[in-house]
């Protein structure tokens, strides 16, 4: 697509077309002449380019009237319209998109603040589950002025461990 040989044929013809309908500067006039008096392929060319034109000239001229600048305008006009509405609509879905991430966003941070919240309230309350058995006991630790003697109870198996099946 992008042939170089291409890119120079196409500037080559703009030229030559600028040059035939005097559209080319005083200066850029000259070295297409210059070019064209060395050149004779490029002489070719311009004679191609020229019958075109002439052929051109011969075209029958159709006056389209009122009512075609009209239709023409109202196409361009519902393309437009067309063109806009689609922006519209893809800046309101970005914008439902974006109210979409903001929600999730909020949604995210409250649900890991209620969980942080959560464990610092009960961190006091898990000591207490923790120390249960000798919150339970302490009476009798109380009681109890050796504690030599609560350990050597504590070998016995005494204060072994009570499994509830109701929880």
């Amino acid at each position: 697509m992008n042939d170089p040989n291409h890119q120079h044929d196409t500037t080559i013809d703009e030229e030559l077309v600028a040059y035939l309908d005097g559209e080319l500067d005083a200066d850029a006039a000259r070295r297409v002449a210059a070019r064209l008096a060395e050149d004779a392929e490029l002489r070719q060319k311009l004679e191609q380019h020229q019958r075109t034109w002439d052929l051109l000239d011969e075209l029958p001229r159709t006056d389209v009237g009122e009512h075609f600048t009209q239709t023409t305008v109202e196409m361009v006009a519902v393309s437009v319209a067309d063109q806009v509405d689609d922006a519209s609509r893809r800046n309101s879905l970005r914008a439902k998109f974006g109210w979409l991430i903001g929600g999730g966003v909020a949604v995210a941070a409250s649900l890991a603040g209620y969980a942080l919240v959560a464990s610092i309230v009960a961190a006091p309350n898990r000591q207490l589950v923790e120390d249960l058995r000798v919150i339970e006991n302490l009476d009798a630790y109380r009681a109890v002025e050796d504690i030599e003697f609560l350990r050597a109870l504590e070998r016995e198996g005494l204060f072994a461990l009570e499994v509830n099946d109701e929880l």
